[in-house]
């Protein structure tokens, strides 16, 4: 009896006895305060005149216990106690036949507050629908699994593999990828890898699949699994290869066409300098030989300079072969050839500190011809083009300049690239040159920029190191 009368009363659990018309007969203080209706507003009445945002959802569940059936673990929802104005509750209700002398006297009623729990339920629900909202419009499909084994899909990956939601479910995420790609995937599945990678992907029907995925732990269902979102990535993979094809092509034909060019060259160089010594050509001759020379000299650079982007490209950079080296006297070199080469422009240097250090000569003259042609061949014919070089404590800085129109400044971001010519540049060279001179400095652990604007005119400045990678 003693257990009977705690049970009752007690806490958090509300407990009410219902006669054959349904009226209150007995409410214990648990479900006095649960309802916050006081008790004097129960006794001989009905559901509906004391909870009237809760009987139409408790009416069924009466009815079925009034005629003899017992109803445990259902839940209603609905706006407890007097007022419609509150908040809707949860509960888990049970309700019980009641017998008094062989005689159905009524109903027991128990209701248990699961608001909290069931509140938590339902925006756990919605937190797990709005990431699936998000996954579903930035990924082309995702899946959630747990040891492996698929628990959900959406629809655009069941399309993307010629499935089905229904047909995946169940099944392992590796039945879905390529045999040279599972291994890594268990990797990633154990070890919970949660950066980018690839994989091959397997379709219903055979065919392969270029993926991205990207797997996050997730709640789901009130356990911890692996939400991994998929990114079909076979169009650009087709397009990188064939793209590596082309450039893998051209560069082969660019080196084979540069060193098999070099022969016949070197055998009209030879012959235009045999006419130039021998002598007695007429004017008209040696203006023709002239001319000669100076396209086999073109012609020379142009093969020198393909010859450099093809190892540039296929070796991962410039080799270079740094000694000890003045660039004082590289720089006279330099100007003087282009003094003699261009007689009708100036060409000034100016040197200050010290600038001795260990380079690879051939290339910094290669560097140093390359942006001083570029100034020449950028600048009006009656302006200077200025060669400077100055030595501090950790390296040099070289400056070039020039007095020609600012580089347009859609031009800029391109113009240390291969192949890339602006819209004053002329007929004559390829558009390496600027892209060689970078490939030089960065072989040499150096920097390159350009400042230009009007009123300034051209700037290229290049700062290296006083020793070189391997001196």
């Amino acid at each position: 009896m003693h257990c009977f009368g705690a049970l009752l009363q007690a806490p958090g659990l509300g407990l009410a006895f219902l006669d054959r018309e349904l009226r209150f007969r007995f409410v214990n203080n648990a479900l006095i305060t649960l309802s916050g209706v006081p008790s004097t507003s129960y006794d001989g009445r009905t559901t509906g005149e004391v909870w009237p945002g809760l009987a139409s959802a408790l009416a069924p569940l009466l009815s079925r216990a009034l005629a003899g059936e017992t109803v445990l673990g259902g839940r209603v929802s609905g706006v407890f106690g007097g007022s419609l104005g509150s908040s809707v509750r949860h509960f888990r209700v049970s309700v019980l036949p009641a017998s008094s002398g062989g005689m159905r006297s009524g109903v027991s009623l128990t209701l248990e507050d699961e608001t909290e729990r069931v509140t938590q339920e339902l925006a756990l629900r919605e937190s797990e629908e709005r990431l699936r909202g998000l996954v579903a419009v930035s990924c082309d499909g995702f899946f959630l699994h747990e040891a492996g084994i698929i628990l959900e899909a959406s629809r655009s990956l069941a399309s993307l593999f010629a499935s089905t939601p229904e047909e995946m479910v169940g099944q392992p995420i590796t039945r879905w990828v390529a045999p040279e790609s599972r291994e890594a995937v268990q990797q990633a599945t154990s070890r919970q890898v949660e950066s980018p990678y690839e994989l091959t992907g397997l379709r219903s029907d055979g065919k392969r699949l270029f993926l991205e995925v990207l797997g996050r732990m997730v709640e789901y269902a009130g356990r911890n699994v692996r939400m991994t979102a998929v990114w079909d990535i076979s169009a650009r993979k087709a397009t990188e290869e064939a793209t590596a094809r082309a450039d893998a092509f051209r560069e082969q034909l660019l080196g084979v066409v540069g060193h098999d060019l070099r022969s016949p060259l070197y055998a009209i160089q030879l012959s235009v300098g045999a006419l130039q010594r021998a002598g007695g050509l007429t004017e008209t001759q040696a203006r023709q030989v002239m001319h000669v020379d100076t396209a086999a000299r073109r012609m020379e650079r142009m093969i020198r300079e393909l010859l450099d982007y093809t190892r540039a490209r296929l070796a991962g950079g410039l080799p270079v072969r740094p000694t000890p080296l003045s660039l004082e006297k590289l720089v006279e070199r330099v100007v003087e050839e282009f003094q003699v080469s261009h007689p009708t422009r100036l060409v000034v240097s100016k040197v200050e500190g010290d600038v001795r250090g260990s380079w690879d000569e051939s290339r910094l003259g290669q560097l140093l011809d390359n942006l001083v042609g570029n100034a020449v061949q950028h600048s009006p014919a009656d302006t200077p083009v200025e060669v400077k070089v100055s030595g501090s404590a950790d390296g040099i800085t070289l400056t070039i300049r020039n007095e020609g129109p600012p580089v347009p400044l859609e031009e800029r971001a391109t113009l240390f690239e291969p192949f890339k010519r602006g819209k004053r540049a002329s007929g004559d060279g390829l558009g390496l040159g600027l892209y060689i001179a970078r490939q030089i400095v960065v072989a040499h652990a150096g920097r390159i920029s350009v400042e230009s604007g009007v009123g300034l005119g051209t700037r290229f400045i290049v700062w290296l190191p006083r020793h070189a990678p391997g001196a």
